[in-house]
């Protein structure tokens, strides 16, 4: 009896039970809208099975360089370390779906005289980006490089290999120098047959390989982000100068 006497004379009641009113519409709306979005969620793989998105399914190898060149040469405008890294992720994602089998082996040369030997050549040749295949005998080590103005996204084909990546600590000076300076040890990993390691001029620009004890096989699809001024190999101490910031003492070495 209490609360229907306040109902009859108290107006903050009143509005309460007027919301209250409200509910079997507000449910009713809701159930409304809902069974729309669910039609709507419905209808969406109608309008959408024509076109698959580009991220799934896997890519046999000549499908891949026709998937991915013009997509490439549109996110290869922007040059910034942003930029860099969409454009490195999304090159990455295509090189994830590669059928591995399906990798054309290149005609490849020795480089230089590096016992035990390592072997590069290029499989494609175009804009924005190149690729070339590396195979190292195993235990061969490519020593400690930098890529000045380009970016690297490196797929592993066949074996394993160790690889590092660094970083300039501070200001590094020319090649021609021999003044030491520091570099920080960023990645220290295995690349397997799948397994994709990511290098751009902004960040990681510096990688050393060793392969396993079955040798390795691999790409590098390689981008330039502006002016090609060449590379250079670097001497690198093999313990760390800070063992907690893995900084390493390095000068370049041509």
């Amino acid at each position: 009896m209490e609360d229907q006497l306040q109902v009859e004379i108290s107006p903050g009641v009143l509005i309460e039970r007027r919301r209250l009113l409200w509910l079997p519409v507000i449910t009713t709306a809701a159930m409304m809208s809902g069974a729309v979005s669910a039609q709507d969620a419905a209808k969406k793989p109608e309008v959408s099975s024509n076109t698959a998105p580009a991220s799934t399914g896997s890519l046999d190898w000549n499908e891949f360089l026709k998937q991915a060149v013009p997509q490439a040469k549109e996110l290869h405008r922007d040059s910034s370390p942003q930029g860099q890294d969409a454009y490195l992720h999304w090159l990455a994602l295509m090189a994830s779906r590669l059928q591995l089998a399906t990798i054309p082996q290149a005609k490849v040369g020795r480089f230089e005289k590096l016992d035990p030997a390592v072997y590069f050549g290029p499989s494609h040749r175009g804009q924005p980006f190149f690729i070339i295949e590396w195979r190292m005998e195993p235990g061969a080590i490519l020593p400690t490089h930098c890529h000045p103005n380009a970016s690297v996204c490196t797929l592993g084909i066949e074996g394993e290999a160790r690889i590092r990546n660094f970083e300039v600590a501070g200001q590094a000076p020319e090649f021609s120098s021999r003044q030491s300076f520091r570099v920080r040890e960023t990645h220290n990993e295995i690349i397997t047959p799948g397994r994709i390691n990511t290098l751009s001029a902004a960040r990681d620009n510096i990688h050393t390989f060793q392969a396993g004890k079955a040798g390795a096989r691999g790409m590098d699809i390689t981008s330039y982000h502006g002016p090609d001024i060449g590379f250079s190999f670097l001497e690198l101490e093999s313990k760390p100068a800070d063992v907690e910031q893995r900084l390493f003492e390095a000068a370049w070495k041509k």
